[in-house]
């Protein structure tokens, strides 16, 4: 009785070993974007209430004085960024999860024929 895993299976478990590796970049990348999201979606907020026609920002540790405004418009594009980028790792997220139950539905019927 042989326990050998055959070549092809070899090749499909390294697959799915690269793609859940993959997969937990990807999320691991997403995790941080959403919290960047969050942030930026807080400075936003904050910037709205302000009743100041400007607002500072650090900048290689020295105060800077900006239009709200400018400032808002910034932000406001930096959140669609944000989003986009999101989107588009929940995208590759989801392609992967299926990709992934592809792969192992491949695994097992390779492993039944052994």
């Amino acid at each position: 009785m042989r326990n050998e895993i055959p070549p092809r299976v070899q090749h499909l478990l390294k697959q799915l070993n690269d793609m859940q590796k993959t997969y937990q970049n990807i999320t691991i990348q997403k995790q941080q974007i959403e919290l960047s999201l969050i942030e930026t979606k807080n400075a936003i907020e904050s910037i709205k209430k302000s009743t100041d026609q400007y607002v500072y920002r650090i900048v290689g540790g020295v105060f800077i004085r900006l239009d709200k405004g400018d400032v808002l418009n910034e932000l406001e594009e930096t959140l669609k960024l944000l989003q986009t980028r999101v989107d588009i790792l929940s995208n590759q997220e989801k392609k992967l999860i299926e990709d992934m139950k592809k792969l192992e539905e491949d695994i097992q019927r390779e492993m039944g024929r052994g």
